[in-house]
Protein backbone atom coordinates (compact mmCIF):
# COMPACT_ATOMS: atom_id res chain seq x y z
CA UNK A 1 0.00 0.00 0.00
CA UNK A 2 2.71 2.33 0.96
CA UNK A 3 4.30 1.67 -2.42
CA UNK A 4 0.95 2.33 -4.40
CA UNK A 5 0.83 5.77 -2.60
CA UNK A 6 4.58 6.64 -3.26
CA UNK A 7 3.95 5.52 -6.92
CA UNK A 8 0.61 7.94 -6.96
CA UNK A 9 2.59 11.13 -5.28
CA UNK A 10 5.10 10.81 -7.69
CA UNK A 11 3.18 11.06 -10.82
CA UNK A 12 1.34 13.74 -9.46
CA UNK A 13 4.49 15.75 -9.05
CA UNK A 14 5.83 14.91 -12.35
CA UNK A 15 2.02 15.55 -13.87
CA UNK A 16 2.27 19.19 -12.30
CA UNK A 17 5.95 19.65 -13.56
CA UNK A 18 5.06 18.74 -17.07
CA UNK A 19 1.69 21.02 -17.14
CA UNK A 20 3.93 24.13 -16.26
CA UNK A 21 6.03 23.72 -19.52
CA UNK A 22 3.08 25.39 -22.01
CA UNK A 23 2.72 28.50 -19.76
CA UNK A 24 6.52 29.18 -19.94
CA UNK A 25 6.66 28.45 -23.29
CA UNK A 26 3.53 30.43 -24.34
CA UNK A 27 5.06 33.32 -21.86
CA UNK A 28 8.58 33.36 -23.60
CA UNK A 29 7.07 33.55 -27.02
CA UNK A 30 4.63 36.79 -25.83
CA UNK A 31 7.85 38.48 -24.74
CA UNK A 32 9.55 37.41 -27.93
CA UNK A 33 6.47 38.72 -29.98
CA UNK A 34 6.73 42.02 -27.91
CA UNK A 35 10.26 42.12 -28.20
CA UNK A 36 9.36 41.80 -32.19
CA UNK A 37 6.99 44.47 -32.03
CA UNK A 38 9.54 46.99 -30.17
CA UNK A 39 11.84 46.07 -32.87
CA UNK A 40 9.98 46.93 -35.84
CA UNK A 41 8.93 50.25 -34.48
CA UNK A 42 11.99 51.62 -33.80
CA UNK A 43 13.93 50.31 -37.54
CA UNK A 44 11.71 53.18 -39.03
CA UNK A 45 13.63 54.23 -41.61
CA UNK A 46 13.92 58.09 -41.39
CA UNK A 47 14.84 57.30 -37.36
CA UNK A 48 13.69 59.30 -34.20
CA UNK A 49 14.33 62.73 -32.68
CA UNK A 50 14.59 63.00 -29.06
CA UNK A 51 13.82 65.25 -26.18
CA UNK A 52 16.26 65.05 -23.50
CA UNK A 53 16.47 66.57 -20.19
CA UNK A 54 18.16 66.54 -17.41
CA UNK A 55 20.88 68.01 -14.41
CA UNK A 56 23.00 69.48 -17.39
CA UNK A 57 20.78 70.87 -19.20
CA UNK A 58 18.09 70.06 -22.74
CA UNK A 59 18.43 69.36 -25.88
CA UNK A 60 17.45 66.88 -28.70
CA UNK A 61 19.17 64.30 -31.02
CA UNK A 62 18.64 62.37 -33.81
CA UNK A 63 18.65 58.64 -33.31
CA UNK A 64 18.18 56.01 -36.33
CA UNK A 65 18.12 52.34 -34.99
CA UNK A 66 19.67 49.81 -38.01
CA UNK A 67 19.43 45.98 -37.75
CA UNK A 68 23.29 44.74 -38.23
CA UNK A 69 22.32 40.82 -38.68
CA UNK A 70 21.14 39.71 -34.97
CA UNK A 71 22.22 43.38 -33.75
CA UNK A 72 20.51 46.49 -33.28
CA UNK A 73 22.35 49.41 -33.73
CA UNK A 74 21.84 53.25 -32.78
CA UNK A 75 23.34 55.82 -34.01
CA UNK A 76 23.14 58.88 -32.31
CA UNK A 77 23.72 62.70 -33.70
CA UNK A 78 23.27 65.33 -31.15
CA UNK A 79 21.47 67.97 -32.47
CA UNK A 80 22.97 70.70 -29.80
CA UNK A 81 26.74 71.48 -28.48
CA UNK A 82 28.99 69.78 -28.72
CA UNK A 83 27.04 68.11 -31.82
CA UNK A 84 28.92 64.63 -30.90
CA UNK A 85 28.16 61.74 -32.72
CA UNK A 86 28.48 57.62 -31.91
CA UNK A 87 27.14 54.61 -32.70
CA UNK A 88 26.25 52.15 -29.45
CA UNK A 89 24.62 48.64 -29.21
CA UNK A 90 21.20 47.90 -28.66
CA UNK A 91 18.80 45.74 -25.98
CA UNK A 92 16.03 44.70 -26.61
CA UNK A 93 13.86 44.02 -23.43
CA UNK A 94 10.82 43.18 -22.58
CA UNK A 95 9.27 46.44 -22.78
CA UNK A 96 11.74 48.42 -24.19
CA UNK A 97 15.59 49.00 -25.10
CA UNK A 98 18.72 49.68 -22.89
CA UNK A 99 21.77 51.29 -24.01
CA UNK A 100 24.39 53.84 -23.98
CA UNK A 101 24.15 57.71 -25.36
CA UNK A 102 27.19 59.49 -26.79
CA UNK A 103 27.60 60.80 -22.97
CA UNK A 104 24.85 59.08 -21.26
CA UNK A 105 25.23 55.48 -19.65
CA UNK A 106 22.03 53.01 -18.67
CA UNK A 107 19.59 54.41 -21.15
CA UNK A 108 16.43 52.52 -20.66
CA UNK A 109 13.54 53.45 -22.78
CA UNK A 110 9.95 51.33 -21.98
CA UNK A 111 7.82 51.46 -25.11
CA UNK A 112 4.18 52.54 -25.12
CA UNK A 113 2.45 50.90 -28.13
CA UNK A 114 -0.58 53.17 -27.24
CA UNK A 115 0.98 56.26 -27.71
CA UNK A 116 1.70 57.30 -31.39
CA UNK A 117 3.31 60.82 -30.41
CA UNK A 118 5.62 59.97 -28.07
CA UNK A 119 6.08 56.01 -27.88
CA UNK A 120 9.12 55.96 -26.28
CA UNK A 121 10.03 57.35 -23.20
CA UNK A 122 12.75 56.79 -20.55
CA UNK A 123 15.51 57.89 -18.13
CA UNK A 124 19.42 57.58 -17.33
CA UNK A 125 21.39 56.50 -14.27
CA UNK A 126 22.28 60.10 -14.30
CA UNK A 127 19.30 61.49 -13.86
CA UNK A 128 18.23 62.25 -17.71
CA UNK A 129 14.62 62.43 -19.26
CA UNK A 130 14.03 60.86 -23.14
CA UNK A 131 11.07 60.92 -25.00
CA UNK A 132 10.97 60.14 -28.69
CA UNK A 133 9.13 61.27 -31.65
CA UNK A 134 8.78 60.28 -34.96
CA UNK A 135 11.29 62.13 -37.77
Amino acid sequence: MKLHSLLVISCALCLSAVQGIPTAYAQDQTGAGERDKIKATLLRPAGWVVDWSGPGGAGQAGLRYEAHGEKVVVEIELLVPPFLSCEREVTIIADGIKHDGCRDVDVTIHFDPNDPDIPFKGTSQRGYEYRFRAY
